[in-house]
């Protein structure tokens, strides 16, 4: 195809970055579905949590030395911490511990991370701007919308070219996010899109080791779509259409060529994807937990010791396989462990927050156990992802071969953790950081955010 024709031809995805900044622009709470708004106000919950939990772990505690070495306090709270920031070192550094201890949602058909963008996000600007929470309702609605049509129209061609989905798409949420918050203009959040293109990034290198840099990629998809859309609102342009033009978004993301573009699908066109979100009920990598539910699963109603294990045999989707040799030396890698994170299912029957301690990942026992562990990718399997995240575990003993298979995990939307399931788990996670009676209190005011006059106070109260 040659320059011309590329050019002029209309693509696959014409029109893709003007869909969203329409829905942006024209998405009011009242004309929200209740069951959006629902899902709105859960994911709200949980990733509050886990900021607040995730805030004083080792990854968000050094980006916060960085920053306080090199400028001064700001006024703006930040869940789980005690020093203020100023607007974009809230949402770097929320976004960072959103994403610090893998319990953060995400979006199975698009492989992405999205509360760990977009709450930070409207939480910083609804904070300085003195939003009601219907208008946060509507910046969640927003955001989460955008990156999920993205990460789901770049699946699985995103991630197979090397890059982590959550901080590809991430600023573009982040910036409508924002621009709704702030009340910008059509033109404004077209300009947005375009800089907030450029800030896209993140490789999945971690995989290999060095997991750490996982944790700072919510935050710097946070922080740069805010600021694009702070830009744009001082006047700066960003490229038109920046989705689907030649050398943009899809072409250089996912498909190499700008003819394979393909189009986007919003709501009405489309179900409002936020309520097809997992949530997350233990600490590691959700490509890993259908296996992990499958092994713990086996090994409790067949009782099977840890030392009778003689083999694991674990056949999944292509994907989940690229976690089949990661180390688990340090906390993150750890949490992205196909061998570790079967092992502590078969030890343990669970995974739990403090099997990610050193001494615990030091055992001697863990490397035993991954000599007997392969993992595969049949073709059968492979293909029913990404409609179902299946996992078959076959365990053999002496007295002889147990199969398990796990079509999804829980915390999804076809095995789902209920209100009550997701408030058990805020309150775990916070309590330790807050105290009882406080992480009460702020899962009550989280809960009917809709009804807050101003945002501030609740923000205020998920600070320490």
């Amino acid at each position: 195809m040659s320059h011309a024709e590329a050019v002029h031809t209309l693509q696959p995805a014409a029109g893709a970055t003007d869909e969203i900044v329409q829905f942006t622009a024209e998405l009011r709470y009242d004309a929200l579905p209740e069951e959006a708004r629902h899902y709105a106000r859960r994911h709200l919950l949980d990733t509050v949590g886990v900021m607040i939990a995730g805030a004083g772990g080792t990854i968000a505690t050094q980006a916060e030395t960085v920053i306080k070495a090199v400028r001064p306090d700001g006024k703006l709270p930040v869940p789980g911490r005690a020093r203020r920031a100023d607007l974009l070192d809230a949402a770097f550094l929320g976004g960072t511990a959103a994403h610090g201890i893998e319990l953060d949602d995400g979006y199975r058909h698009g492989s992405a991370h999205c509360g760990c963008v977009i709450i930070p996000t409207v939480l910083a600007v609804g904070y300085d701007r003195h939003v009601n929470g219907r208008a946060l309702i509507e910046a969640i609605v927003a955001g989460y919308e955008t990156n999920i049509c993205l990460a789901r129209a770049c699946a699985p061609d995103l991630r197979q070219r090397g890059f982590h989905p959550t901080p590809a798409v991430g600023p573009f949420g982040a910036a409508m996010a924002t621009g709704k918050l702030r009340g910008m203009k059509t033109p404004q959040f077209a300009n947005a899109m375009g800089i907030a293109a450029s800030s896209a990034a993140g490789l999945f290198a971690f995989v290999g080791g060095g997991g750490d840099i996982k944790r700072l990629h919510a935050g710097h998809a946070s922080r740069e779509g805010m600021q694009a859309a702070l830009l744009a609102e001082q006047g700066v342009e960003g490229p038109p259409n920046v989705v689907e033009a030649r050398d943009g978004f899809m072409q250089a993301f996912a498909f190499g060529r700008i003819d394979k573009a393909r189009p986007i699908k919003l709501p009405p066109a489309a179900e409002y994807g936020i309520t097809d979100c997992y949530i997350k009920p233990y600490a590691c990598c959700r490509h890993i937990q259908p296996a992990v539910e499958a092994m713990f699963g086996l090994c409790t109603d067949e009782k099977i010791g840890f030392d009778e294990i003689k083999k694991v045999d674990v056949e999944t989707y292509k994907i989940a396989t690229e976690h089949a040799h990661v180390p688990w030396d340090d906390f993150a890698s750890a949490q992205l462990s196909f061998p570790y994170l079967m092992g502590l299912a078969a030890r343990y029957r669970g995974v739990k927050f403090e099997h990610f301690d050193e001494k615990t990942r030091k055992d001697p026992a863990f490397a035993a156990f991954a000599e007997k562990l392969t993992v595969s990718a049949p073709t059968e399997i492979d293909q029913l992802y990404p409609k179902l995240r299946p996992a078959r575990v076959t365990v053999t003993t002496g007295k002889g071969k147990f199969v398990r298979q796990a079509d999804e995990a829980w915390g999804s939307r076809q095995v789902p953790l209920d209100d009550d399931g997701l408030i058990a788990k805020f309150l775990g996670l916070v309590e330790p950081v807050l105290g009882a009676a406080k992480a009460k209190e702020l899962s009550e005011r989280l809960w009917t955010v809709d009804k807050a006059d101003d945002v501030a106070p609740l923000v205020e109260a998920s600070a320490k």
